[in-house]
């Protein structure tokens, strides 16, 4: 069978040895090969892994003498299938036996590899297989949405068409743009593709310049807190951007449920990480809120849309008389009274998040975006409760009233945090 390069691989398993040992080797054959590896008891990050990644294989790490009834493992195996028809499954089995061997393959699995006195070269032949014959089905499956236009276009009665992309399903649509989850050809893997349609009306100019300084600013940063841009094209009636996918959600439904203090903590310190990055590329974000924050797989944070963003040097960064931008919810005293901001700006709506990941609420509410704003300009700074006033001060300095009185830089908030804050609900090891 033909060699495959790079494969992409899911591993499904708890035991770190072993998922170790089997990243080595298939490093070792494959350079730029991606494992990615999960628990297999937490059938929705399963889920959403499947769906991001479209791994080559998946890796099925089973102690058949662990699971508590053998039934278990088969009907894991069926359940994978069942979240991904045709993916290709290979069972690495402990302590299994030929009636294990003949159940593990007809539910479904594409091949069973005994651990006991396997080599590397037998396993990773069993993973090459797997994962030439997922390419294959992969071409097959292209040549026929290149006949015409594919099956899930036609259920979202989706007009748009980008070459190298095909259209999963739409996220958001408006009269002005639209948001889909697309399949690019070139990487495997599946993207968020924003696309812009082109019109003389004044919005649709400005949503169109909004566009390309996103692509221009997101393009100019690498770094992991800054969501990654694959590709920016024109066509004759819209703009697209091609950019990373992110299937865990983004911080707004992660605050559904209550955050620890340490996870609190962690997400501030990285945030504030994201800043200091792009204030050093001389950017503001001006629209930080949990919904452009999104989660990878480790529950590490990155920060999304810049499209309200802009570099310090323009304009003077003022914004215009009787212009709001931003959330009301997030939105700093100055940006809402249109007055010159600058990257404290930004550090005050990762205050205002922060007493929102500590408490659960929002600091200030309203009957209006009017009276929201209001209070960010004269209400007192929100006192935490007393289980949290160790907190105080560092809330206290993010949501100053006035400018001056906050931290003066990202730098600045980071030298006040613990440097060894680790993410106590890392979930996926990569």
């Amino acid at each position: 069978m033909t060699e495959v390069n790079d494969p992409s691989l899911l591993v499904l398993g708890v035991d770190l040895k072993r998922l170790q040992w089997l990243s080595h080797h298939v490093t070792t054959r494959w350079p730029n090969a991606a494992v990615t590896t999960v628990d297999p008891a937490n059938p929705d990050l399963v889920a959403r892994t499947l769906e991001a990644r479209d791994p080559d294989a998946v890796i099925l790490l089973i102690d058949f003498a662990k699971e508590a009834d053998s039934g278990t493992a088969f009907a894991r195996i069926a359940q994978l299938l069942r979240l991904r028809a045709g993916a290709c499954c290979v069972v690495l089995a402990e302590n299994g036996d030929e009636m294990t061997a003949v159940k593990t393959l007809k539910s479904g699995a594409r091949d069973y590899v005994p651990l006991a006195g396997v080599n590397g070269e037998t396993l990773l032949a069993a993973i090459g297989a797997a994962c030439a014959r997922h390419r294959s089905a992969q071409l097959a499956d292209g040549a026929a949405a290149d006949a015409g236009a594919s099956s899930a276009q036609r259920r979202e009665g989706a007009s748009i068409h980008v070459p190298g992309y095909a259209i999963v399903k739409a996220i958001a649509t408006s009269n002005f743009s639209s948001v889909y989850l697309a399949r690019s050809e070139r990487i495997r893997r599946n993207v968020v593709l924003k696309v812009i349609h082109r019109g003389s009306s004044s919005r649709e100019m400005e949503d169109a310049e909004r566009f390309q300084r996103e692509y221009e600013i997101i393009s100019s940063i690498t770094h992991r807190t800054i969501a990654e841009i694959y590709a920016f094209g024109a066509l004759p009636e819209h703009l697209y951007l091609a950019m990373e996918y992110f299937p865990c959600g983004d911080l707004r439904d992660r605050l559904r449920n209550p955050l620890s203090m340490d996870e609190s903590r962690y997400y501030l310190r990285t945030l504030a990480e994201a800043l200091r990055v792009i204030h050093v590329f001389g950017i503001l974000h001006r629209d930080l809120k949990p919904a452009n924050v999104m989660l990878r797989e480790d529950n590490a944070p990155v920060l999304i849309d810049f499209g309200l963003a802009r570099r310090s040097i323009e304009t003077g960064d003022m914004t215009g008389a009787g212009q709001v931008l931003g959330s009301p919810y997030y939105i700093s005293p100055e940006q809402s009274l249109g007055q010159r901001v600058d990257c404290r700006t930004d550090l005050y709506s990762l205050g205002v998040m922060f007493y929102e990941m500590l408490t659960g609420q929002r600091p200030y509410l309203g009957r209006s975006a009017v009276e929201v704003m209001a209070q960010h300009a004269e209400a007192p700074v929100p006192k935490l409760p007393p289980e949290l006033s160790a907190q105080q001060s560092l809330l206290d300095r993010l949501m100053a009233k006035r400018a001056e009185q906050r931290y003066a830089s990202a730098d600045e908030l980071l030298a006040e945090l613990d440097p060894h804050v680790a993410d106590p609900a890392c979930l996926i090891v990569t």
